[in-house]
């Protein structure tokens, strides 16, 4: 072994070092080139020699090329070594320099252009700084570094690897993050990788990744993963399965869309060698579904056919469909008794769905070719919730989105604990869909450019002049903080309403592209964005579609996207094309790629009052609360630009138009009860329940507890948004949920604890 030793002239001292390195001074010897040296040294490499003598690069590379030379540089702070140079000095009675002239030497002998030490330093495999004033504190870090190992000379075989794997990582094409691989089989390299661009797709280093190059989080999922203290690498072509020890199959959206995509790119078939194997798979939602042998939503798709069984529609003629919200997934009495849970499943927690189709679930069926089975109910029907055996689990709920609960599943699959303690006692718990409780944050920037969560009344949002702030912009918090505040209160769901001027240039919208990253890092339910989800045109003039604008929503964290005023318009061009599908909107695209779960419509009526329906085209009802004349009857009138401009167009034309178009969910404001506290618009809740199928999100008016327990116990509603009445303090979220389980409302339990 040769130890080469380059750094400050003061710290290059044999007499101190010599020992340590194992250098006898009677084995000194001078050479008058490298070239001799390193022939000298050859024929007896597996002694140990030191070289101070290293003055350029040319001598540095060739000495570098012998796989036995080690290059250690070392190193102090030069307040120190002028400390130390001006004590010698004293001790040889020598007038030592002025510590401006030491600097002046220090940088030349360092940076000078024809023979500074500064490039050798940069090319040392070991650094050593020292900052010890004792000699013998010098030794011992000599020794613990243990220079003469030879492992530092021929690294071990994980070391090796993992160097190879750094070096293929160069090669990346990613604009956030560099992976190497190396396949070995009996310690010899089969081949390498590095996460690549799938063929025919445009480099992400070239602008082909959206997510990478505006800066985009990674996916909510990772997230998740990341709380839990796990680090994903993402699949980005089919020989990657291969490789993985765990795969995760998550999926949301149309069954036949996902799997002909999965089957197009060639991963349907990695995916069930994966299976097959014995490795851990999970798949969540339509992971799950690709597990079977079809659905109904596509019957010309198939599955992967792992479980017998298909997928068949929700009825809906006694519920909505979507199923959106919280659930069980609970095992038999028998199951508890015998394994007490699984993969972390508790039978009185509750998880979040989001599906239109699902597979029945039949008694013993599946059981007897050995699958264990967690179950949830829908009105009177009963459906796979989850679904294992051995090292396959597959849920058809979101972990990912369904908090503590959630994350505990997670957790369990990834650690491999299929099973836990068995319980000797089963205490029941209530199935079925619970009550939502949501809570909205109106989001806009201040007078002072800060986004802040504000709220209006009647969709004012400026104090009135009798406060102490008139006529600026109301500041009830900072948007993620409160989401997080609110998630931990027992929210259901976040729901975020970009209200701002700037929302007009979605790609340009960095601030709540922001917010939304910030707030999945630490919010485990799912996170609404509503605001701008429209075709738009950037500022360099280019067309951008809703599509687009919406992915970038999603891949910051966005679960759902909800649409307003131009779900407005597009509606009355539906109606004056007589009810004809138009193909192109915002609604239709995003439903069709996301699914219609993923696609809200936000809808800001007005009561119109008047005499009798036959003073009207629209649609009306008669109402117990009389208009300022007497009126007896009254329509909803539809309203755009945060209800500033009225439409020609009822509530019901407008709900009917956006389900056939693709809508999966109504956020249904009042702005006759915006800011009131004086409870929901029951009759405008009861009147748009009848006219649709999907779920109904009641929302303004709401001041109290009770107001909650009211529009639940009166309408059908399927979810409940509070605002003002969480942002002022006056009620926290769990008060509402507490008030409604007194009142004999399923409501999902508070849970903190993994």
């Amino acid at each position: 072994m040769l130890i080469g030793l380059c750094g400050a002239k003061e710290q290059l001292n044999r007499n101190n070092n010599d020992d340590d390195l194992d250098a006898s001074k009677d084995l000194e010897r001078r050479f008058g080139c490298v070239e001799s040296l390193l022939e000298f040294v050859t024929k007896r490499w597996e002694q140990r020699w030191v070289t101070t003598d290293i003055w350029d690069e040319k001598a540095l590379d060739q000495l570098q090329r012998r796989p036995f030379f080690i290059l250690l540089s070392v190193d102090a702070p030069v307040s120190l070594r002028w400390r130390r140079f001006v004590a010698q000095c004293e001790e040889r009675n020598e007038t030592p320099p002025s510590l401006e002239t030491f600097v002046r030497r220090n940088d030349a002998h360092l940076y000078d252009h024809n023979d500074g030490l500064a490039c050798l330093i940069d090319r040392a495999e070991l650094r050593l700084v020292n900052q010890t004033s004792s000699i013998q504190r010098l030794h011992d870090t000599l020794k613990d570094l243990d220079l003469a190992n030879n492992e530092r000379l021929r690294p071990n075989w994980d070391e090796y690897f993992m160097q190879l794997a750094s070096l293929a990582a160069h090669r990346s094409n990613c604009m956030k993050r560099r992976v190497g691989c190396v396949l070995v089989r009996e310690r010899r390299v089969i081949s390498t990788g590095y996460n690549g661009t799938p063929r025919n797709l445009t480099n992400c280093n070239e602008g082909g990744c959206a997510r990478c190059n505006s800066g985009s989080a990674a996916g909510v999922s990772l997230s998740t993963l990341e709380k839990l203290g796990y680090t994903i690498e993402w699949i980005r072509q089919p020989q990657d399965i291969e490789c993985a020890e765990s795969l995760i199959l998550p999926g949301v959206g149309h069954f036949g869309h996902c799997l002909t995509q999965l089957s197009q790119s060639g991963y349907l078939e990695p995916i069930r060698k994966h299976v097959e194997s014995g490795k851990p798979f999970m798949g969540i939602c339509v992971g799950l579904q690709a597990l079977f042998e079809g659905s109904a939503e596509n019957t010309s798709v198939s599955g992967l056919g792992i479980i017998p069984g298909y997928l068949a529609r929700f009825d809906n003629a006694d519920k909505s469909v979507p199923h959106i919200g919280w659930n069980s997934a609970a095992i038999s009495e028998a199951e508890v008794r015998r394994c007490g849970s699984l993969y972390g499943l508790r039978n009185d927690s509750k998880y979040y769905y989001v599906h239109s189709y699902a597979v029945p679930y039949r008694k013993g069926l599946f059981e007897q070719d050995g699958w264990t089975v967690a179950t949830a109910r829908y009105g009177t029907e009963v459906f796979i919730g989850a679904i294992a055996r051995r090292r396959i689990f597959a849920t058809q709920f979101h972990p990912e989105k369904s908090g503590v609960a959630g994350l505990r599943v997670l957790k369990a699959f990834l650690e491999g604990q299929e099973s836990s303690c068995p319980a000797e006692s089963v205490q029941p718990v209530s199935q079925g869909l619970t009550r939502r409780v949501i809570a909205c944050l109106d989001v806009r920037t201040n007078d002072e450019g800060d986004l802040v969560v504000t709220k209006g009344d009647q969709y004012d949002v400026r104090e009135n002049a009798s406060a102490a702030n008139s006529g600026k912009v109301r500041n009830l918090g900072k948007p993620v903080d409160l989401a997080r505040k609110y998630y931990e209160e027992g929210s259901d769901e976040i729901t975020f309403l970009n209200i701002t001027s700037f929302r007009n240039c979605p790609l340009a919208d960095l601030p709540m592209l922001e917010i939304l990253r910030r707030t999945s890092e630490t919010v485990f339910v799912p996170l609404t964005i509503g605001g701008g989800i429209r075709d738009t045109t950037n500022t360099d003039g280019t067309l951008i579609p809703a599509l687009d604008v919406a992915t970038l929503y999603f891949q910051s964290g966005a679960d759902k996207v909800s649409i307003g005023s131009d779900a407005v318009l597009v509606a009355e061009e539906y109606v004056r094309n007589q009810g004809r599908l138009l193909g192109k909107t915002a609604i239709e695209t995003i439903s069709a790629a996301y699914g219609n779960q993923a696609v809200i419509v936000s809808v800001d009526p007005k009561r119109v009052y008047v005499d009798s329906p036959n003073s009207t085209k629209h649609h009306t009802i008669k109402t117990e609360y009389p208009g300022p004349s007497g009126q007896e009857y009254c329509w909803y009138q539809c309203t755009i630009k945060g209800g500033r401009e009225g439409r020609d167009l009822d509530v019901r034309q407008l709900v009917t138009a956006v389900e056939a178009l693709g809508a999966g969910e109504i956020l249904l404001n009042c702005i006759d009860k915006d800011g009131s506290n004086s409870g929901f618009d029951l009759e405008l809740i009861n009147d748009v329940k009848k006219a649709v199928k999907i779920p109904v999100i009641a929302s303004s008016g709401a001041g109290n507890p009770l107001h909650f327990e009211e529009v639940f116990r009166s309408t059908s509603a399927d979810a409940a948004l509070g605002a003002g009445m969480f942002h002022r303090g006056e009620y926290a979220v769990w008060d509402v949920k507490d008030h409604l389980a007194k009142e004999g409302f399923l409501v999902r339990p508070f849970e903190d604890q993994i």
